[in-house]
C-alpha cells in the first residue's frame, strides 16, 4: 500500500530529553538561564525591564500565596501581555494550579459559559486592567471573588525577592526542591485551558498539557524561528493560543527577550516600541498588520526582520505589499490551531537539520515543525490522498491537544485514533510544503462543487478596492438553498454595493457562474473576533437574513 503520510522526524523528536520534563521545571530553568540579562521589557508600563532572575523570584514568591486563593484547580487570569501576566501564569504553574487566561472581549453569554466550563470561582487581575475591561465590556461576568495581583506583589518584601534571586544563582536545584518542582514527572497533566475562538459556535475548552507546551516551544526553537539576537514584540492577547505561546511560555522556556504591549490596536505605541526597542520580530494576523502599512514609516520598522502572520490566511497580494513597503522577505506566513498549541509551521530559511528541514515557498505556510506527521484525507471517505491533492488536513505530534474539557463527543469528532482531523482543507506538495486552502466551513457545496468563500472574497476585495482596507468591508457566507444545496451570501458594510455590482465584478474577475452569490446583506460593520479573524458564527447568522 502506498504511503501518503508526511513524516517530519516524528520518532527522532520523541527521543528528546526535554519532552520528559515538567512545565514548572522548564519555566524555572529557562528563567534562571536568562539570569541577570533582560528578559521582558514592559513597554506599556513605563518601559520597565525585568531580568530572568526578576521574573523567577517574583513567580516563586507569588507561588504559595496564589495557591491559597482557591480550592479549585483552575484560576481565571484576566491580564493583557505584561510582567503581571507572565508572573501570574508562572506562579500558578509552580503552585500546581491551572491558569486559564480568559477572553475578556467576549459577550456575557459566551464568557459565562467559559467560566462555568472551567469551573472557576476566582479571577486574578489588576485594578488598571479591570477598569479598562469594565469600560469596554460592562456586562462581563466577573466571579464573586476577584483578587488584584498588585496587592499580593506589593506585600512581598524586596529582601525576600533578593534572597530568592541569590538562591536561584547559587543553589538552583535546592531552591526548586523547596518548592516541590520536579524535573521529571508526569507531564501529560493539564497545564492550561484555551478556549476556541467561537468563530463557528460556542467556545470549547481545549486542554493543553505540559508536554504540549514544551513540545511546541521546542519545535519553534529547533526550527530557528528566532535567533539569539532577536527581540520579539508581544502585543497579542494571551487568551488566544498564538499570543499565549509566544508571549508567556516561549519567553521563559527559550529565554526569549520580549517587549510587551497591552494592545495590538494601539498602532502608534507599537510603532514606537519597535523603533525604540529595536524589535526584530513581530507576530500577528494580516488584519492587524494592515494598520502598519497605513501608519508606519518604513524607517520606523527598519529593524523588523520577521513579521510572522497567523490566525487567518494571508489575502492575495498582501505579502508582496508588506515586503515592498518594509524589509524585503520579512513577511513569514505560518499556520496553527488552538488544538496544536498552536503552531504547526512557518515559512523559514532553507535549512536541513538531519531528521527535519525548513524552507519557504510563496503561498504555503512552510514545512511542518519537527516531530509531526501529516496526511490529507478525502472529505467524504476519510481515506488518505496522494501528495498534491486537496482534502482534510490530519496531523499527529506531541503538540496535539488532549481534547475538549467536558465535551467527549466534540473530542471524538476531531480525532481518528491519535490523529487530529482538522476542519481545514489543505494539500502537501512533493517537497513537503503545506498549503492551507481554507476552512471546510468556509466552503459551500453548490451543485455538487465545493466553492471557497475566501476566493470569492479576494476577488471582490480587489474589484472594489478593499484589499488595502484596515478592517474588512465585506465577507462571504452562505445559507441553505433548495435548488443547489447552498447559496453564497455577500455581507458588506458598504452601502453602495449592490448584488448587481457584485455579480459584474465577479464576472470581470473570471469567477465561475456557479460561484456567483445570490444574496447580499448590509451591516454596520463586519463582525470580527478579538484575534482579528472573521466571526464566522455571527456572519452565518447575518447570512440568514437579507435579500
Amino acid at each position: 500500500m502506498q504511503n501518503f503520510i508526511y513524516d517530519m522526524g516524528y520518532d527522532e523528536f520523541a527521543k528528546l530529553d526535554e519532552l520528559r520534563q515538567t512545565l514548572p521545571y522548564a519555566i524555572a530553568f529557562g528563567l534562571a538561564r536568562a539570569g541577570k540579562d533582560p528578559l521582558l521589557c514592559d513597554f506599556s508600563d513605563g518601559d520597565k525591564t525585568h531580568s530572568g532572575y526578576d521574573m523567577l523570584s517574583a513567580a516563586l514568591a507569588l507561588c504559595p500565596k496564589l495557591a491559597k486563593l482557591s480550592d479549585k484547580a483552575r484560576i481565571g487570569v484576566l491580564i493583557p501581555p505584561s510582567f503581571e501576566s507572565a508572573a501570574a501564569n508562572y506562579a500558578l504553574t509552580f503552585a500546581g494550579k491551572i491558569p486559564v487566561n480568559l477572553n475578556f472581549t467576549m459577550g456575557p453569554v459566551a464568557a459565562k459559559s467559559c467560566v462555568e466550563t472551567a469551573d472557576i470561582d476566582l479571577m486574578l487581575t489588576c485594578r488598571k486592567f479591570r477598569e479598562k475591561i469594565c469600560a469596554a465590556n460592562p456586562k462581563y461576568p466577573w466571579t464573586d471573588k476577584v483578587v488584584f495581583l498588585e496587592d499580593i506583589l506589593g506585600a512581598i518584601s524586596k529582601e525576600s525577592l533578593a534572597g530568592l534571586r541569590e538562591r536561584a544563582e547559587e543553589d538552583f536545584d535546592a531552591l526548586l526542591a523547596d518548592y516541590g518542582i520536579e524535573k521529571y514527572a508526569d507531564n501529560s497533566k493539564e497545564a492550561t485551558l484555551v478556549f476556541t475562538s467561537g468563530s463557528e459556535g460556542a467556545p470549547k475548552a481545549a486542554i493543553l498539557t505540559q508536554k504540549n507546551i514544551i513540545a511546541n516551544c521546542l519545535q519553534v526553537e529547533l526550527s530557528r524561528v528566532f535567533t539569539k539576537e532577536d527581540i520579539l514584540l508581544a502585543n497579542l492577547p494571551v487568551f488566544h493560543s498564538f499570543g499565549l505561546l509566544f508571549e508567556v511560555w516561549l519567553m521563559a522556556i527559550a529565554s526569549r527577550y520580549t517587549v510587551s504591549l497591552f494592545n495590538p490596536l494601539d498602532i502608534k505605541s507599537n510603532i514606537r516600541a519597535i523603533k525604540e526597542k529595536r524589535a526584530t520580530v513581530m507576530i500577528g494576523s494580516p488584519t492587524f498588520f494592515r494598520a502598519y502599512i497605513k501608519y508606519a514609516d518604513p524607517e520606523d520598522l527598519k529593524t523588523l526582520k520577521k513579521a510572522i502572520a497567523g490566525a487567518e490566511k494571508t489575502p492575495a497580494g498582501f505579502e508582496d505589499l508588506w515586503n515592498s513597503t518594509f524589509s524585503p522577505n520579512s513577511y513569514r506566513e505560518g499556520y496553527g490551531l488552538t488544538e496544536t498549541t498552536p503552531v504547526v509551521g512557518v515559512n523559514m530559511q532553507e535549512a536541513d537539520y538531519g531528521y527535519f528541514s525548513t524552507g519557504s515557498r510563496k503561498g504555503s505556510i512552510g514545512k511542518l515543525f519537527p516531530g509531526m506527521k501529516a496526511r490529507i484525507l478525502d472529505v467524504g471517505t476519510r481515506k488518505e490522498l496522494p501528495f498534491g491533492q486537496r482534502g482534510l488536513l490530519s496531523m499527529l505530534g506531541p503538540n496535539v491537544f488532549a481534547g475538549y474539557l467536558g465535551r467527549p463527543e466534540a473530542t471524538a469528532e476531531v480525532f481518528d485514533g491519535d490523529w487530529l482531523v482538522t476542519g481545514d482543507l489543505a494539500r502537501i506538495d512533493s517537497d513537503g510544503f503545506l498549503y492551507i486552502d481554507g476552512r471546510l466551513s468556509r466552503f459551500s457545496k453548490i451543485g455538487g462543487e465545493m466553492v471557497p468563500h475566501a476566493t470569492v472574497e479576494d476577488a471582490l476585495n480587489r474589484a472594489f478596492g478593499f484589499d488595502s482596507a484596515q478592517t474588512p468591508m465585506l465577507a462571504v457566507s452562505s445559507r441553505l438553498d433548495e435548488g443547489k444545496g447552498e447559496a453564497l451570501v455577500v455581507i458588506t458594510s458598504d452601502k453602495d454595493i449592490t448584488l448587481h455590482k457584485v455579480k459584474d465584478a465577479l464576472r470581470e474577475a473570471g469567477i465561475s457562474n456557479l460561484w456567483q452569490p445570490k444574496y447580499i446583506v448590509k451591516t454596520d460593520k463586519i463582525p470580527l473576533l478579538a484575534s482579528g479573524k472573521l466571526d464566522l458564527f455571527n456572519l452565518s447568522e447575518l447570512a440568514k437574513g437579507g435579500a
